[in-house]
């Protein structure tokens, strides 16, 4: 897995695949990795597209950052590894938290951004989760089985064995600090009167059955302000991309490819 160091970011972890002509970007969410994207590229025509997955600061290989963990951090720390691996422009993929940041890199760097895809996305004002929910959470650093359970408890559809044991080894390897750096990041910021009206082209991409972030959640709460966006639903919960991995494939590649009509 190729790392960069900077000395304001630290050092980040990033992966490639395929060799399109259109570079995604994809960004995990709360005590994810890089890997987590691994079923969605799996379906992913190698052909189409160029897939450039990272690891935030403080997940999977990326080191802990030197600096305050803020929406400025995270946008530069995406930036780097667009850079380090020839994105010169791109197509941003946000999972949950990372829909919420990549937002954030789009409205700092429109001339680089051909689209963005929010999956399960997070609303760009405040989020007010429940706060014993949320320490429930926290309580769970360290511990790869119950982090697991929280996964598991967001989602509709079985999720293979070998995806979850990935998905909890690494989230298990996510400081506590971290996990709460960057969770109250999401729910506390807000930039929606920055996006309000953005042109950027956008899919929306929700579950059913997503009791985070529900249909009507992300109608009113994410696609509502942006001016340029489509909406999909599909039979499914909160952690689309290991649920139906086939499936946001499938409209994921369908937007990239009308990106270029």
């Amino acid at each position: 897995m190729p790392t960069i160091d900077d000395p304001r970011l630290g050092r980040l972890g990033y992966r490639t695949s395929g060799e399109g002509s259109t570079a995604l970007l994809l960004v995990h969410g709360w005590a994810g990795s890089a890997t987590y994207f691994d079923p969605l590229i799996s379906h992913l025509d190698p052909d189409l597209v160029y897939c450039v997955s990272l690891d935030l600061p403080g997940h999977g290989v990326s080191g802990e950052p030197p600096v305050p963990y803020t929406l400025d951090l995270v946008a530069d720390a995406v930036i780097a590894v667009a850079d380090a691996s020839r994105a010169d422009t791109f197509v941003l993929v946000g999972f949950s938290m990372g829909a919420k940041f990549v937002q954030y890199v789009a409205h700092r760097h429109p001339d680089r951004t051909l689209g963005q895809v929010l999956v399960a996305g997070c609303p760009t004002g405040q989020i007010p989760l429940p706060a014993d929910m949320v320490k429930d959470w926290y309580d769970r650093a360290g511990d790869a089985d119950r982090l697991i359970d929280v996964t598991l408890s967001c989602a509709t559809r079985p999720i293979p064995d070998h995806v979850l044991e990935v998905f909890g080894s690494d989230a298990a390897r996510v400081e506590r600090n971290v996990l709460e750096h960057t969770l109250t990041l999401c729910c506390d910021s807000d930039f929606e009167a920055e996006v309000e009206g953005s042109t950027v082209p956008t899919l929306v991409v929700g579950g059913k059955g997503d009791w985070i972030f529900t249909p009507e959640t992300l109608r009113e709460g994410v696609a509502r302000p942006l001016a340029h966006v489509e909406v999909q639903d599909l039979d499914c919960g909160h952690e689309i991309p290991v649920e139906a991995p086939q499936e946001l494939a499938e409209v994921v590649s369908r937007f990239v490819r009308d990106l270029s009509t």
